[in-house]
């Protein structure tokens, strides 16, 4: 079963319990689906105290619904579960560094009201001065070099894009070259803009090497995972090899 109810403005607290089928996923797609096209932050407390399984149309009916709405669940700026189930707190943890614009945190049942609390103080957060990342080098001699420095938006990823099509007009492919300052996220309205993912995936058969400099444990183990099947070579390194890194991606 499951059950939606919002008791502070702002804040939605789902209950799960028992098995959750496909109309308990409709249930919380009416009351979320209007909250989410608000416009407005909101925050989320997760009831999983009593919840035991979920049904496969059930599944595939939650994906279509989160997947539908990526660009509103920006919106979401805290979330808390309740449980004392250890595989959502692995999840979690996994979780929260690769979308760290969304706090998340688990809490024992008993402190279920200390969670309610912290989800309710949510505040929000100011547009960033800075873009999320920038071109350092445009690519002129082959090697694009960009920054991450903060939270990437769908117009920080059309200037990197611009400078990408530049220097594969001038050269044919280009080597790839990130500097990861701080990471703060991204805007997930990216993964619903249809023309950048085509881009993205059409920019893949046009890099030569990869290479990544300062990235955070988990990245560097994407960046390292993606070597076996992306048609180009990638490395991670640390940020005191910037000069290794460079000098590598330029021999692609």
């Amino acid at each position: 079963m499951l059950s939606v109810k919002e008791p502070k403005p702002r804040l939605y607290e789902i209950t799960l319990s028992g098995v959750v089928d496909r109309a308990d996923v409709e249930t919380m797609k009416r009351h979320l689906a209007p909250a989410l096209e608000s416009g407005d932050p909101m925050a989320i407390v997760v009831r999983a105290e009593d919840w035991h399984d979920m049904t496969g149309d059930a599944l595939i009916a939650d994906a279509r619904f989160e997947f539908g709405m990526l660009p509103q669940w920006s919106l979401v700026r805290r979330v808390a579960v309740v449980t004392d189930k250890q595989a959502f707190e692995a999840l979690m943890r996994w979780i929260d560094p690769v979308l760290p614009m969304i706090e998340l945190r688990t809490f024992a049942p008993a402190d279920a009201q200390e969670a309610e609390t912290w989800a309710a103080a949510f505040r929000e957060k100011p547009a960033p001065d800075e873009p999320g990342v920038r071109v350092v080098e445009d690519g002129g001699d082959g090697l694009l070099i960009f920054e991450i420095d903060g939270r990437l938006s769908t117009e920080d990823a059309d200037a990197v894009f611009a400078a990408f099509d530049h220097a594969v007009e001038a050269h044919g492919k280009v080597n790839l070259l990130v500097r990861v300052r701080d990471y703060e996220g991204f805007d997930l309205a990216m993964l619903g803009d249809r023309d950048l993912m085509m881009s993205k995936f059409g920019a893949i058969g046009k890099v030569g090497r990869y290479a990544i400099v300062g990235a955070p444990g988990w990245m560097r183990a994407v960046v390292e995972a993606a070597t076996s099947f992306m048609p180009f070579d990638a490395r991670a390194f640390d940020a005191s090899e910037e000069e290794d890194a460079r000098a590598w991606a330029a021999g692609g």
